[in-house]
């Protein structure tokens, strides 16, 4: 295949990606090809974005020089978004920054391959954001924060300054996390959640003040 701009497709056809797409055409370097799903009658396929295959097409869309991807889950998982991600990276699929336009990220901010940073959000300087994290819509991320691999901050959602979010760690919509506070590894913060202390890895917390109702699993 020979194409006028670099070709990429989205892996995952849900409401998450429909967003993406959004990102790319408007950022102008790709042209989207398709998706892959585990299911043809998904969200990209309402609009008119040609189905592939489920994952198993991924080995052949590399041969025919399809080298470019986006991760389109979105949700609660971040595992399997960490998982895909991986998978991607191994068949040789490079996975770019995408960051909306209409968001602002500071000089100096550095922000992993795959990740997504959306409408809306602020980064500011001397953040650090790993790879495959989702900086969703209208989020805050405060100066010298570090945001770790396949983590996901929810719209609206404001991390103060030096807040560090470990891996796979999911922030709710609307929650605020107080400065210097650590959130651990696969930890859950509840939408409008705000949190004034350390969270260990794995539990979930809500309310304000946040407290944990859910331990490790």
């Amino acid at each position: 295949m020979k194409f006028m701009s670099l070709p990429i497709i989205l892996v995952g056809g849900g409401g998450h990606a429909l967003v993406i797409v959004d990102i790319i055409e408007l950022i102008g370097a790709y042209c989207i090809v398709g998706f892959t799903d585990l299911q043809e009658k998904c969200v990209l396929a309402g609009y008119g974005l040609p189905y592939l295959g489920n994952d198993e097409v991924l080995p052949g869309l590399i041969k025919e020089g399809i080298t470019k991807a986006a991760i389109g889950v979105g949700g609660f998982n971040n595992n399997l978004r960490r998982k895909l991600y991986s998978r991607c990276l191994n068949l040789g699929f490079d996975l770019p920054t995408l960051c909306h336009p209409g968001a602002i990220v500071a000089r100096g901010a550095s922000i992993g391959g795959g990740t997504v940073i959306m409408a809306g959000s602020i980064i500011n300087p001397g953040v650090t954001v790993n790879e495959n994290v989702i900086v969703n819509t209208g989020a805050i991320v405060e100066h010298d924060c570090r945001i770790g691999h396949s983590a996901q901050i929810g719209p609206g959602a404001i991390l103060c300054g030096n807040v560090t979010v470990r891996e796979e760690a999911f922030i709710g919509a609307g929650a605020c996390i107080i400065q210097g506070v650590n959130v651990g590894a696969r930890a859950f913060i509840g939408a409008g959640a705000v949190v004034t202390k350390d969270v260990p890895p794995g539990v979930t917390v809500v309310g304000n003040p946040a407290r944990i109702i859910r331990g490790a699993n």
